[in-house]
């Protein structure tokens, strides 16, 4: 799994709504682009910067749901009156629209539970009308669901995804880890040759020192600071011995933007990884 970690105070460089919200729509296209399946937002205790953190997990997971989703989940959102500007995702599980009778048994998408009835739950999956949703007993209305189709058009019909039944990329998952402190405990805890966390730092070691160790890991963590502060600045409580290391050597400017990093640091990992 490819995880990035970034602060609540990621957009706190931007001073209005619209480019605040624009720079996280290309952080989700990056995200995406190099198929990160796992978003940490870890909060940076220099101040407040608990409603960027808000916007910014609120226009990553506007990003990754699928555009015939979009509506019936966020509505008219003032927070999102910029979603007209955001570059589209077109992922995997971004599935255009399709006839009813055009959708195959084993066929795949992305819904949201929208009603529950007699004969049991109806997802809204993109098509002319919702589909029955079978053996689903845990979800609840307004949950989103990726199901697979297990009956064809002109009684379509559908259950929940079984874990490592979807191929390829299938979006990623935006959630809260804490401060930067319990971030940085967690990754020395995990610690392992399948396991790397790696922290980013234009004053770190060559990120060549470790390519023999991205290239074995199956999980990866990318940890990222803020545009103003340094992650072992924002957790500077932390007696934890864990190097940063520099991906852009020999940098030309005075600071590397947070979306420049990011797609810089996963455009390296990415190489190492399937070259």
């Amino acid at each position: 799994m490819l995880s990035v970690a970034i602060p609540d105070s990621s957009l706190a460089d931007e001073s209005i709504l619209r480019e605040k919200s624009v720079k996280a729509a290309r952080i989700a296209r990056i995200l995406a682009l190099f198929g990160v399946e796992s978003v940490l937002i870890y909060r940076d205790t220099s101040a407040d910067y608990s409603r960027d953190g808000m916007l910014l997990r609120l226009v990553l997971e506007f990003m990754d749901t699928p555009q015939y989703l979009r509506k019936r989940l966020y509505g008219r959102m003032r927070e999102l009156r910029y979603a007209g500007l955001f570059p589209p995702l077109k992922a995997p599980h971004h599935k255009p629209y399709v006839r009813m009778d055009e959708v195959k048994v084993d066929d795949v998408r992305q819904g949201v539970v929208i009603a529950r009835r007699k004969n049991g739950y109806y997802v809204d999956v993109g098509l002319d009308e919702p589909i029955l949703l079978e053996h689903a007993d845990k979800v609840k209305v307004n949950d989103k669901v990726s199901v697979v189709f297990t009956s064809p058009y002109p009684d379509l019909r559908c259950r929940l995804a079984r874990e490592g039944e979807i191929k390829g990329y299938w979006g990623y998952r935006v959630r809260y880890a804490g401060t930067a402190s319990d971030l940085l405990k967690s990754c020395s805890k995990k610690k392992s040759e399948e396991s790397l966390a790696i922290i980013t730092s234009k004053l770190g070691r060559p990120v060549r020192e470790i390519e023999q160790d991205i290239a074995r890991a199956r999980d990866i963590m990318l940890i990222f600071g803020s545009p103003y502060r340094d992650v072992h600045e924002i957790a500077s409580d932390v007696r934890i011995d864990m190097p940063t290391y520099n991906f852009f050597p020999m940098q030309r400017v005075e600071s590397v933007r947070l979306e420049e990093a990011i797609l810089g640091c996963l455009a390296v990992v990415n190489y190492v990884k399937f070259r």
